[in-house]
């Protein structure tokens, strides 16, 4: 009895052992020649460093210009220098008020304002024209115009009233409400937007200022 039941266990042994041979050679050979599956993760990583690369030219982009050509100012400081150039030659005082008009043209901001000081205070009623073209420019400088305007509320009403009625004639002259408001005081009355009645006012009025 004992050699048989041993001989039996021994025989039990050999078959598990070799259904678990038999099971792991089945196992080697059904997953053994796959490729492995590619893990969602890294599928995630590789689109988010191709997204990176797509975005970083941006970054090295080279900055748009700040500035364009024929937009620089020309400082105070620079005008001043053209200005004084003018103010310590020894030319006449007529020379150079006609060199200061020239100069106001060229200049722009502060020293186109500054240079317009200096040509109103040099330029006499004769050579009033030199600012007149200035004055009745639409285009020019409104802080310009506000230096010549002033000016001109000085000099004599003969010389004031063809420059007011040209400005009055004029919706988009920067003193035109102003000049309008000058006329009123100055008739006595409102001719309101009838530009014949106060071109034939103007008339009447230079005449009666030259007769005397």
């Amino acid at each position: 009895m004992s050699s048989a039941s041993s001989s039996s266990k021994k025989r039990l042994i050999i078959i598990i052992s070799g259904l678990v041979a038999a099971a792991v050679f089945y196992i080697a050979w059904q997953y053994g020649g796959s490729e492995p599956v590619r893990p969602p993760v890294a599928e995630k990583k590789q689109e988010k460093s191709a997204a990176k690369s797509d975005i970083q030219p941006l970054a090295t982009t080279a900055p748009m210009p700040t500035g364009q050509p024929g937009t620089q100012l020309t400082t105070a400081e620079e005008g001043d220098v053209l200005i004084d150039e003018i103010l310590r030659s020894e030319k006449e005082i007529p020379q150079m008020a006609r060199d200061l008009a020239e100069l106001v043209k060229k200049l722009n901001g502060e020293a186109q304002v500054n240079a317009s000081r200096h040509l109103v205070n040099l330029t006499s009623d004769e050579d009033y024209g030199l600012i007149a073209g200035l004055l009745v420019d639409q285009k020019t400088n409104p802080e310009v115009i506000e230096v010549l305007f002033s000016d001109l509320m000085n000099r004599e009403r003969t010389l004031q009233l063809p420059l007011f009625l040209n400005i009055l004639k004029n919706p988009q002259h920067p003193q035109n409400e102003e000049v309008e408001n000058v006329m009123q005081i100055l008739a006595g009355e409102n001719f309101g937007k009838d530009m014949a009645a106060w071109e034939k006012w103007t008339n009447e009025e230079l005449k009666t200022l030259q007769a005397q």
